[in-house]
């Protein structure tokens, strides 16, 4: 250990480095403050020796000096003083001394100090060598997080969360976050969104989301609907999933075809729809994803009419579970305060101004329910430390914009179209569990790719075995939807005679001939129902007028004319056939 002596008095010296080097200290010496800066600097001493009264420069100056060139290190300084003035004691503290010896010095007393410093130097040391350490491993670690948080978000948001109609507020607890939204265009047109919580906070509670989103993105790009999208969700987070842990989630459906809002809702207590002058609560009515087994757990949808500008608002138990300074919550009440209100601002509004036009972009009100529901958060909060993950979503039911999305789509190779034709047979009791147009497509874009799956003809599929399910199989009346009680009506029928069904099976049958620009389809379905009087259809089809608005009975069979090149029927109704042009991109 070497030790600086610093001391004007060369008796002094004399006397302290005889003790020292006698205990097998190495000793280096000056004669003022400022001298014993230039030795500090240049022989790195273990422990000071400081007197207080020298020339040049005192010894409160030279330690608050060397204090400040060692924030990194502790470095000892025993003050040598003569004095007993409390005043005068109390200014060696302040400047960083951390012990006394008084003269004339005790050879035990001041290796008694000596020895117990450097037992405090040694712990301090280590500490800090510990801390350094620990830093390095936060530094490292803070940017392997960053990296994997880079990973999640594009495995995460492949879809259109970025979409003008969607107006999203996330604010995670840590890096990663337990909320989950997804969103993503689908092929036969609308726009699907899942808002999800899993239980617990940061990496661990975001890992389940991943193969929820391989599941939701790949199901949506391939048409199925969220009621089958929410079953292999389930399936797949209670396989994968720990005990214990498990996903609250909302999943919603803006179907543009037929004008209403498909949604499913498991523990989300955040869900409204705002529907003109009016509030309705999208209930949770069944139990988080990941928890039942697939015998138990229902995916049955529940199904309301929308209008152009209906608003969605979706958050999840952050906003609500907030507490202020006096450890209350903000609540389910006062957010949906916060909603009323905005119906008071619509409709002074709309008092003074007239209604927007159909193809306007997303009215300015949907940005002040936005941040209205912020505002009174952030007022209510005063800037509480957040205790859960913050998520709020806010989506406008903008029928054209959504219709005029893009679906994400990845890369795919050259395929040169080729004649081919595949049959299917689909029973009654198969009917029951498989929606067979996902299917349809995924075969279709197995032989000739991407390029075939094109959003018109998605809605043909469709709407073509809808008609031969629905008025073919089940035998329903579709002018019961002319009315929004008739359309309510119309959907619990629906699945009731579907379960209720017996016998009966649908064909399927498409084939392409390839052409210049692409190819064409030709696309049979053909049930085994007692089909419908064709020739009527056909008159009051063809005495509708142009500009008369399509009602939802007889929808689906104006698309498929509209999009199909021909449409045929055979005498009794239960089979149709259309051909349909595609286009191939890469010709």
């Amino acid at each position: 250990m070497k030790i600086l002596i610093v001391d004007d008095d060369r008796a002094n010296r004399l006397i302290l480095s005889a003790y020292l080097k006698k205990d097998g200290y190495t000793v280096v010496a000056a004669e003022n403050g400022l001298e014993a800066i230039g030795v500090f600097q240049s022989e790195g001493p273990d422990l000071i020796l400081m007197d207080v009264m020298m020339p040049v420069m005192d010894g409160y100056e030279a330690t608050r000096r060397i204090k400040m060139m060692t924030v990194d290190k502790f470095i000892p300084i025993i003050f040598l003083t003569a004095m007993t003035d409390e005043k005068a004691l109390s200014q060696c503290v302040e400047v960083g001394g951390d012990d006394f010896l008084t003269k004339p010095y005790n050879r035990t007393i001041l290796k008694a100090k000596i020895d117990a410093l450097e037992r405090v130097s040694q712990l301090y040391n280590t500490v800090f060598q510990q801390k350094r350490e620990l830093i390095s491993h936060y530094e490292h670690e803070a940017k392997e997080q960053e990296v994997a948080r880079k990973v999640f978000d594009s495995i995460l948001n492949p879809g259109c969360l970025s979409s003008d109609n969607i107006q999203l507020h996330l604010s995670p607890m840590s890096l990663f976050n337990g909320d989950v939204v997804l969103a993503a265009v689908k092929p036969t047109g609308g726009l699907h969104i899942l808002f999800g919580d899993f239980t617990g906070h940061g990496l661990a509670a975001s890992l389940g989301a991943l193969p929820l989103s391989d599941v939701f993105y790949s199901m949506t790009a391939k048409g199925y609907s969220i009621s089958d999208i929410v079953r292999e969700s389930n399936h797949k987070l209670k396989q994968q999933l720990p005990t214990g842990m498990f996903l609250a989630a909302c999943l919603v459906e803006i179907d543009t075809n037929n004008m209403v809002l498909k949604y499913w809702n498991g523990a989300i207590p955040g869900a409204f729809l705002h529907k003109g002058d009016s509030i309705v609560d999208l209930k949770s009515k069944n139990l988080p994803l990941g928890i039942l087994g697939d015998s138990v757990f229902s995916d049955k949808v529940d199904i309301i009419e929308i209008h152009d500008r209906d608003r969605i608002i979706l958050t999840t138990d952050g906003i609500l579970e907030a507490e202020n300074s006096d450890g209350k919550m903000f609540g389910l009440e006062r957010f949906e305060a916060c909603l009323h209100y905005d119906l008071k601002v619509a409709s002074d509004n709309l008092t003074i101004n007239s209604l927007p036009a159909d193809d306007s972009p997303p009215s300015e009100l949907d940005a002040d329910l936005f941040q209205h529901i912020l505002d009174t958060l952030d007022d209510f909060t005063l800037e509480q430390e957040q205790t859960d993950d913050v998520t709020l979503g806010v989506i406008t039911c903008d029928i054209n914009y959504i219709n005029q999305l893009a679906s994400q789509k990845g890369a795919y190779k050259k395929f040169v179209p080729t004649h081919w034709k595949f049959d299917l047979y689909f029973f009654y009791d198969s009917i029951k569990s498989i929606d067979p147009v996902p299917l349809v497509n995924q075969i279709m874009g197995e032989i000739q790719g991407h390029q075939i799956q094109q959003d018109h003809l998605s809605t043909v599929l469709t709407e073509m075995f809808c008609n031969s399910l629905d008025h073919g199989l089940l035998e329903l009346d579709s002018s019961l939807k002319s009315t929004p009680e008739g359309f309510m009506q119309f959907y619990s029928d629906k699945e009731s005679r579907l379960n209720g069904l017996e016998s009966g099976s649908i064909l399927i049958s498409v084939s392409n001939a390839p052409n210049d620009t692409g190819g064409e389809l030709t696309i049979v379905f053909e049930d085994s129902g007692k089909g419908f009087d064709v020739k009527k259809m056909q008159n009051e089809m063809s005495s509708v007028d142009k500009d008369t608005p399509i009602k939802f009975s007889g929808r689906g069979l104006s698309l498929i004319n509209n999009y199909c090149q021909s449409v045929t029927y055979n005498d009794s109704g239960n089979r149709i056939e259309c051909v349909y042009s595609w286009l191939n991109n890469d010709i």
